[in-house]
């Protein structure tokens, strides 16, 4: 089931990468269609590191707000 889940998630994220990198496009006037697969397909593997950096970040943001309300007691 974690697997499955894992999958299911890894499959979102590409979808969401690849929304963020046409729309990027689209903002600097570049059909995305007109990109060879591989370079599209870069961008996107490149999206997605981003994302995986930013939520990294903000997971051990919360964990640090945990850490202080336990410590606070607040």
């Amino acid at each position: 089931m974690f697997n499955e889940t894992k999958k299911n998630f890894n499959i979102e994220v590409k979808k969401y990468a690849t929304k963020n990198i046409i729309k990027k496009l689209k903002e600097q006037g570049i059909d995305y269609t007109q990109l060879q697969d591989e370079d599209f397909n870069s961008l996107v593997a490149d999206e997605i590191e981003i994302l995986k950096a930013d939520s990294k970040k903000v997971g051990a943001g919360i964990g640090i707000g945990i850490l202080i309300s336990l410590v606070t007691g607040i």
